[in-house]
């Protein structure tokens, strides 16, 4: 049996799915980008953008002045809600991996084969990974399309639109690992969803907490999320914050460990 194989052919469909509305989104977003510029709507979305209050602008990965009349800075806004949906899949294909034979009562047909525990995690890291990996090459095209599409002529953007879509990938890999770890404690496949989701928003909330209270800045290390916002990397000319990325590759290879370490040692239920 090539699980590597099985696990693919399992999640493609839902791969398709969230493929196509997250490039559709994209379509969407960027399609209004040319009335935006054109029908003075830029000016008053920034007024309207420049009236909130600076610490909630800041909360909202919005704390610079956003030229909505500039492609880069209009996308970067834009794209904060993709980032938020693709956390929300990587996690997702996590949380679901380890736990979803158990749960359906197959568990005991994988064990029986001549594989490790070991070897099944790595199986399904490397499977869930090659479907982000595609997820965020699929989504870099489709966007450098609309960007040639729609932009200016020597518009200047592939190095920043890089650096965008490498904090995403970061970010996606952090939800990924961490939904691994609920994989091997959850009991039921109908948990990992919630779980996940549940774990988005409170590190998302706190996020958003962290830029309203001043006390409480240092929250903002609980939400991968904001350590990647869009806007916030093209402020800082694709940079991205090397504090973040290297909490980022703490939560991972914690995650990641204990993932191998609980599931080695897991009683399954067959």
């Amino acid at each position: 049996m090539n699980l590597y194989k099985v696990e693919i052919k399992s999640m493609i469909k839902t791969f398709l799915i969230w493929v196509i509305v997250m490039s559709g989104l994209l379509i969407l977003f960027m399609a209004m980008f040319p009335s935006i510029k054109n029908n003075g709507m830029a000016e008053l979305m920034k007024s309207e953008m420049n009236s909130i209050p600076k610490a909630m602008r800041d909360a909202l990965g919005i704390s610079q002045s956003i030229d909505f009349s500039d492609l880069l800075q209009y996308f970067a806004y834009c794209n904060q809600y993709i980032l938020m949906a693709a956390c929300i899949y990587a996690g997702m294909l996590g949380a679901n991996s380890l736990i979803k034979e158990e749960s359906e009562g197959t568990i005991e047909f994988l064990y029986a084969q001549p594989i490790k525990r070991s070897e099944i995690v790595i199986i399904k890291i490397l499977s869930s990974l090659t479907l982000v990996i595609f997820f965020n090459l699929i989504l870099f095209l489709v966007t450098i399309i609309l960007f040639e599409a729609f932009k200016n002529q020597n518009y200047e953007y592939i190095s920043n639109l890089t650096s965008i879509f490498k904090g995403m990938f970061l970010a996606e890999l952090v939800f990924l690992s961490v939904g691994f770890l609920i994989s091997t404690i959850i009991k039921k496949v109908s948990m990992a969803t919630p779980c996940i989701l549940s774990i988005f928003f409170t590190t998302y909330m706190l996020g958003i907490f962290s830029g309203v209270v001043e006390k409480i800045k240092w929250m903002k290390c609980l939400s991968p999320y904001h350590y990647v916002m869009p806007s916030d990397i093209l402020s800082k000319n694709g940079i991205l914050e090397s504090k973040y990325v290297i909490i980022s590759l703490i939560i991972i290879v914690i995650s990641i460990t204990s993932t191998f370490i609980i599931y080695n040692k897991k009683d399954f239920k067959i």
